[in-house]
């Protein structure tokens, strides 16, 4: 044994072994820190090159409207009647004893076209060019008194209008709707009040310039509208989308799910009140039936004008109701005379290209349908 054996150690070994041992600790650390800062450097360099690469947009859900159909059924063929949709019975300043009895008249309305017939969102009131018609009629029919309590609107769809008056829900229909010969069958037109023609609306975005950029292409349309069988005649062959209300059309459009919405340019000024983000298309058609009268009713030349159907909208009445149908025709009449039609005109539709107040027309038969 030597002479230190078992002797405790000296301070000096205690430093010597802290100050390895530390040592150790350090370096450990030193490449633990190394190799994590390692790891992180390969994984944001990955998330980089994945961002690059493969990123999406988060999925977000889209329904479709209620009552979207999806092409839109082809309807029964009909054998329309040879007339003149713009004719109607002569006028007559009588005042219906049936309504002037009964203290109001009901009338059949749309909800959703801001132009024309509409219910505002904030008061509830319905306004517009075809409302403004209805109110004139009520002051004629009701002199004297509040024309705001003697109609009572009913919110009628396109594809139930004819039906409202067949069995009585209401009394007369004002609705952006066109007179046809087809029609003429089942309701009892007034003379022709706007002349319109069917064009197109648009993403604002969007390649499409006319209804030739649309074949194969999805272009919306309310149910019951002469709209959608004109869009699913055109040659290019555009695929109609039918829904129950015209919003239901601008939510699919915004939505991505249609190209486009076509429909009479009165009502598609409306549509785009509500999404200023929407276009309407400048280039006339491609192609055009022969003897095509769509334009003849258009303020600019023929070669600015985008429409491809004639669209004579009138008041409709049921068919038995001629005294009320020539009362119509009487206050329409004289609205064109003393310049009340041109400042509803003026006050709703400034921007649409009709040429003005359309002449009346009457006749030859004293009965409806009146013939040519």
């Amino acid at each position: 044994m030597t002479a230190n054996s078992g002797a405790p150690p000296s301070a000096t070994d205690g430093s010597v072994r802290r100050a390895t041992d530390g040592a150790v600790r350090r370096t450990t650390a030193i490449s633990r820190s190394r190799r994590t800062t390692g790891l992180l450097a390969a994984l944001l360099l990955l998330a980089a090159g994945g961002c690059a690469n493969s990123y999406q947009p988060p999925p977000v859900a889209s329904p479709r409207p209620a009552g979207a159909v999806e092409p839109a059924p082809t309807p029964s063929p009909v054998n329309p009647p040879d007339c003149d949709a713009r004719r109607s019975l002569l006028p007559d300043p009588t005042a219906p004893a049936r309504y002037v009895q009964q203290g109001y008249i009901r009338a059949g309305v749309d909800q959703t076209m801001t132009r024309m017939t509409y219910r505002h969102p904030a008061t509830g009131e319905f306004q517009g060019f075809d409302i403004d018609l209805l109110y004139e009629i009520a002051k004629a029919l009701f002199p004297g008194k509040d024309p705001k309590e003697t109609l009572r609107f009913v919110v009628v769809t396109s594809a139930e209008r004819q039906a409202r008056l067949r069995d009585g829900t209401v009394d007369i229909v004002a609705d952006s709707m066109t007179a046809t010969c087809a029609r003429a069958t089942e309701v009892a037109f007034s003379t022709d009040y706007l002349d319109s023609g069917q064009t197109v609306l648009v993403r604002g975005n969007s390649p499409y310039q006319g209804i030739g950029d649309l074949g194969g292409k999805r272009v919306c349309a309310a149910t019951g509208t002469t709209s959608l069988e004109h869009t699913r005649a055109r040659p290019e062959k555009p695929i109609p989308v039918s829904v129950p209300n015209w919003t239901d059309c601008l939510v699919m459009l915004q939505q991505r799910q249609v190209e486009a919405i076509s429909t009479d340019h009165n009502v598609l000024l409306g549509l785009r009140d509500l999404d200023p983000t929407t276009r309407m298309v400048t280039q006339p058609p491609d192609w055009r039936p022969p003897g095509d009268t769509s334009c003849d009713w258009h303020a600019e030349p023929k070669s600015a004008c985008t429409w491809f159907s004639d669209e004579p909208h009138a008041i409709a009445t049921r068919l038995d109701d001629t005294a009320l149908l020539r009362f119509v025709n009487h206050v329409l009449e004289q609205i064109r005379q003393d310049g009340r039609w041109a400042r509803m005109h003026q006050k709703w539709l400034p921007d649409h290209p009709d040429a003005g107040p359309p002449p009346a027309r009457y006749g030859p038969n004293p009965s409806w349908p009146p013939g040519r």
